[in-house]
């Protein structure tokens, strides 16, 4: 084999493992958006019937409104999880998840939290909370908590699923 040879076969290869950690990164962004939303759909169901006013509507359209606020805050962590990976410049951060990454993850979903809070229930006046709810500063604290905790659930469950075992092929073609 010549240099020719052995460049192209090497220009494959790191294009072949390339496409292999970008599939991997893709399959876990899905896996953490799953997460996100199923976790998040259940959170909205309770503090939704609990602790805001006015969420007295049929059952369909209270389905429809826990289904597009469920996706929503899974696209949310979704993007909390891609910042995070722009950040550190590794797309499978996850894999071995360090005090930074996590804090970083916390610090933005809190951020996020309060300032769609504040603008809905401060500023526009969209909802309101019941007097169970606890506030801080006139913000919920269970929408306060709410992407920080499911976030790092979600990034956490994905990590199990995918990087749990040894033998598993995800992780030997990372």
């Amino acid at each position: 084999m010549d240099i020719g040879q052995a460049t192209t076969f090497l220009t494959i290869r790191l294009m072949i493992i390339d496409r292999v950690r970008l599939g991997n990164a893709l399959l876990a962004l899905s896996t953490v958006f799953i997460f996100a939303y199923l976790m998040n759909y259940v959170w909205e169901s309770f503090h939704a019937v609990f602790l805001y006013q006015d969420h007295d509507f049929k059952a369909e359209k209270y389905v429809l409104m826990l289904n597009y606020v469920a996706a929503m805050d899974g696209l949310l962590i979704v993007g909390m999880y891609v910042f995070v990976a722009i950040l550190w410049k590794e797309a499978l951060w996850l894999k071995e998840m360090n005090i930074k990454q996590t804090s970083t993850t916390v610090a933005l979903g809190l951020l996020i939290a309060a300032l769609i809070e504040h603008r809905k229930v401060v500023v526009l006046k969209t909802w309101a909370y019941l007097p169970a709810m606890p506030t801080i500063f006139g913000i919920g604290i269970s929408p306060l908590l709410q992407l920080s905790a499911s976030g790092l659930l979600s990034i956490w469950l994905a990590r199990r699923v995918w990087f749990s075992r040894e033998k598993d092929d995800f992780r030997r073609n990372t």
